[in-house]
């Protein structure tokens, strides 16, 4: 059987959590259960893996069950998820070269229509792994204290992680925290989630860290109407501008991972820095991308 293209999938996830039966989903669209089953499962792997799913781990089997008692999550993941044209199953997402990091500075900085945020995010992504539905939960406050200093290391908040386990984030790159800077200033010069002068550099300290273009969080229903469908979507964008196949967010955490590993952490250590289980570490970190078996639904 042909594979069904990614919008059947998100077709089918949104009948299946408005209370269809997939037997129900699979006579509307005249395919077999099974097609309807594993397109669905394989959608919610890619929304936990890719995006991240508040309250899911990557690696857990999305099985019907879970996706029903997790909908909101799995529908907020879908808000920020761009489908994208898939690897072959053997091949790992490449690791990002020092060279193609200054490669994606450079172009987003020619291209970019927000280019501080859009370069801090970037930055962010690659030096720390975070999954882009983490990434917009975090706050100002995340980022710095009232006084507007620095956190040395930020850390993400257990209600914005994934997995729901608090962790720090490794960034302590020059050059991050440099157009991070820029972006909040920018920020306050357009007046986005400004606040009081005195407190978080003039920002509202609980407001989102990365906002829309239109000055919208990213997790609000207001960014909905914006050309920039969620952080996912700026971020693919980013790496289009670039033009060096390959590259995206799964890419960005294995090299997260790989760094790591070169500076002497347990498979358990990377694990925790990014949230997620020594076992999908150890994905990362091999040639092969494989995913689990795939579980009966």
């Amino acid at each position: 059987m042909e594979p069904r293209p990614p919008s059947f999938a998100s077709t089918w996830l949104l009948a299946m959590l408005q209370g269809q039966t997939y037997d129900q989903i699979a006579a509307r669209f005249r395919v077999t259960k099974s097609t309807v089953s594993k397109s669905v499962a394989d959608l919610a792997r890619d929304l936990q893996s890719v995006v991240g799913v508040i309250g899911i781990d990557e690696d857990s089997a999305p099985t019907a069950q879970v996706i029903r008692a997790h909908g909101k999550d799995y529908l907020e993941a879908l808000e920020h998820f761009v489908p994208l044209a898939k690897p072959a199953a053997t091949t790992s997402p490449p690791i990002i070269a020092h060279t193609q990091i200054e490669q994606l500075v450079l172009h987003t900085a020619r291209h970019s229509r927000c280019k501080q945020r859009d370069i801090a995010l970037l930055l962010m992504l690659i030096h720390t792994g975070a999954r882009p539905n983490e990434i917009a939960r975090m706050t100002v406050a995340d980022y710095i204290d009232a006084p507007g200093r620095y956190r040395s290391p930020p850390w993400l908040p257990a209600h914005a992680a994934s997995n729901g386990i608090a962790r720090p984030l490794l960034l302590c790159d020059a050059t991050a925290l440099y157009w991070l800077d820029a972006y909040l200033a920018w920020r306050v010069a357009a007046g986005y989630g400004v606040s009081d002068p005195s407190a978080y550099r003039g920002l509202q300290g609980d407001s989102s860290l990365f906002l829309s273009r239109t000055g919208e969080s990213f997790t609000s229903p207001c960014a909905k109407a914006s050309s920039e469908k969620g952080l996912h979507d700026v971020l693919q964008r980013i790496f289009r501008y670039a033009n060096l196949p390959g590259l995206g967010v799964l890419g960005a955490r294995r090299s997260v991972a790989h760094r790591l590993l070169a500076d002497g952490c347990t498979a358990e250590e990377i694990a925790f820095y990014l949230g997620t289980r020594a076992g999908t570490v150890r994905r990362l970190l091999s040639k092969s991308t494989q995913k689990p078996p795939h579980p009966r639904m």
